[in-house]
């Protein structure tokens, strides 16, 4: 498949990790088996984004913690490349372009209805 496409998704941040040049993202969101069914049920699915863009990591670090509700947007580009065997492999990149902060995930009892 060639040429690109564009993506969004909702996702929950779970990890952060900056590294020297990267920062790997772990994030969550649910998949619908099948929307045409009623009662479909949701699948968890946990997924790693690597951002390399300097301005878009510093941003991601000084405004998301574990937690968050995000707004990703970005497309789709696809490569091959060969690995160490010799083997040629095909990679799906999901670039991010922007994202927005939809909810702020604060530390605190998640039943505030309970008594202190």
């Amino acid at each position: 498949m060639s040429g690109s496409f564009t993506w969004d998704a909702i996702v929950r941040i779970g990890t952060i990790k900056p590294y020297e040049k990267a920062l790997v993202l772990t994030v969550f969101h649910t998949l619908d088996s099948q929307k045409s069914l009623p009662r479909s049920p949701e699948r968890p699915a946990w997924n790693t984004i690597v951002c390399f863009k300097d301005s878009l990591r510093t941003d991601i670090v000084e405004h998301l913690t574990p937690g968050d509700l995000v707004h990703f947007q970005g497309y789709v580009r696809t490569g091959t490349f060969t690995d160490d065997a010799d083997a040629k492999r095909r990679a799906v990149d999901l670039v991010i372009q922007r994202f927005d902060l939809l909810h702020k995930h604060i530390d605190g009892p998640t039943d505030l209805r309970a008594d202190p």
